[in-house]
């Protein structure tokens, strides 16, 4: 039996890794760094790795890819493609693929949850009955928006937009869509409250809820500023689950302070990880958590097989699912 690829998980050693060692076939090997930022790790282990299988948003540079002549491979473990050059890829003769299994589904479970999280005051509404003693009862009802009923505008209406509008839809929202190209939505909305929306300012103006799901590209790097978001309704809420670069954050401060939106639900930053004094974080009518909508266990297990099947169909030369490069 011939060896199988060598694997570099870019990531650390941990839990995550570990579903891969569990899951990978006789024959192929998996290393591991040990932290995000173990250059000495990298350039150690390069020379003689076949497959990265690329995780977060650590970059992999042209200097990574210099050491690193056996690489045939990068397989994200995600779908986001900031963190690689395609260019530099396509010069060393290296393909790339992405992993779908499991991220709509999980990100949109988490759109659901930031929404109502920062909409429905839940960490205020924590902090206050745990650790300040009271009982606001009444005190937010006036404030608090909830999702049934309510306008969810979606800016992207791929996979993950879809299925964002899945989630809402079975609890009573109507939808709002903004996407790149124009047509019908498909037959899967025909009948249903999913409707296009005119433009960016349609949708922005008319949502209880405007939530991010598209990728940061070069012509949308910070495409929420404060025109767009000076259109928000005065009890609204925005979430952003996509990338941190599509917001301009000072705009998105300030108008945190003068309350249109009411509330934010961030999973993404311009600069990750976030330092610890960004305004935003000082903010009480705002949610964060650490890039990890796609992360739960579940869809980490499913990922990890993805990602094992589809190195194997590429090392036996068979079609590739989800190529981009």
């Amino acid at each position: 039996m011939s060896a199988g690829p060598h694997l570099l998980f870019w990531g650390p050693e941990g839990p995550i890794s570990a579903l891969y060692r569990e899951r990978l076939p006789a024959g192929w090997r998996l290393s591991a760094l040990r932290d995000r930022d173990d250059e000495e790790g990298k350039l150690r282990l390069l020379p003689d790795v076949d497959v990265v299988v690329h995780t977060d948003n650590t970059p992999l540079t042209r200097a990574h890819l210099d050491a690193a002549p056996r690489l045939r491979l990068v397989h994200r473990q995600g779908v986001g493609l900031d963190a690689v050059d395609q260019d530099e890829l396509r010069a060393h003769g290296v393909a790339l693929a992405v992993c779908t299994a499991g991220t709509a589904e999980s990100v949109a479970e988490h759109t659901v949850l930031l929404a109502l999280a920062a909409g429905r005051h839940l960490v205020r509404l924590h902090e206050e009955v745990a650790r300040a003693g009271r009982w606001p009862k009444w005190e937010y009802r006036g404030s608090s928006v909830g999702l049934h009923g309510a306008t969810v505008g979606l800016v992207g209406f791929g996979r993950i937009g879809q299925a964002v509008a899945r989630a809402v839809l079975a609890l009573g929202s109507e939808v709002l869509v903004h996407r790149r190209t124009d047509g019908p939505l498909g037959p899967e909305w025909a009948g249903r409250p999913v409707r296009a929306a005119g433009g960016l300012e349609e949708l922005f103006a008319g949502s209880d809820v405007v939530s991010l799901h598209c990728p940061l590209l070069p012509e949308n790097r910070g495409m929420v500023g404060a025109r767009l978001l000076d259109l928000m309704r005065e009890h609204s809420v925005f979430v952003n689950t996509a990338r941190g670069g599509l917001v301009v954050e000072d705009d998105l401060v300030a108008a945190l302070r003068a309350g249109r939106p009411a509330a934010a639900g961030l999973d993404v930053f311009v600069q990750e990880p976030v330092a610890p004094d960004h305004p935003l974080l000082g903010l009480p009518n705002v949610v964060v958590t650490p890039h990890c909508a796609a992360g739960t266990r579940t869809t980490s297990v499913r990922k990890a097989q993805a990602v094992l099947d589809n190195v194997g169909r590429f090392w036996a030369g068979e079609p590739v699912e989800d190529l981009v490069v």
